[in-house]
């Protein structure tokens, strides 16, 4: 069993990360000892200290959000609200493209069936006249 990890990016909630992570890290950790990979096991140790896990403590106590990691916050959730916005009139444009434009494609071929039946009325094999 493998966990795909990597360190907190700037720009996401690390806390978050880190509850997610650490116990996902220490299972992984967990199946490698038992394996008998000390390799991998100092490697998830090395992600572990990344994340502010003691093996003696358990979590480093973390420092409380200040005020301006709030408002970076919530101006994160701000910008990917905007962008879902932004997607989902985008993909509401596509699709209203996409189907004035198959519209536009079968409306020839209806005025040609459209024809052809008043041919076939009149007894016409759809050729030229010649």
């Amino acid at each position: 069993m493998t966990i795909i990890w990597s360190a907190p990016r700037p720009g996401q909630d690390a806390r978050r990360d880190r509850e997610q992570m650490v116990p996902a890290l220490l299972r992984e950790r967990e199946t490698y000892v038992i394996q008998g990979k000390t390799d991998r096991v100092r490697q998830v140790d090395e992600q572990l200290d990344v994340y502010g896990y003691d093996p003696e403590v358990g979590f480093a106590p973390a420092a409380p959000p200040t005020a301006a990691d709030e408002e970076r916050e919530r101006l994160e959730q701000d910008a990917e609200r905007q962008r879902q916005g932004k997607v989902r009139a985008l993909l509401e444009e596509r699709e209203q493209l996409l189907a004035r434009q198959e519209r536009a494609a079968r409306e020839p071929r209806d005025r040609v069936a459209l024809v052809d039946e008043q041919l076939a009325h009149y007894r016409h094999d759809g050729g030229a006249e010649t």
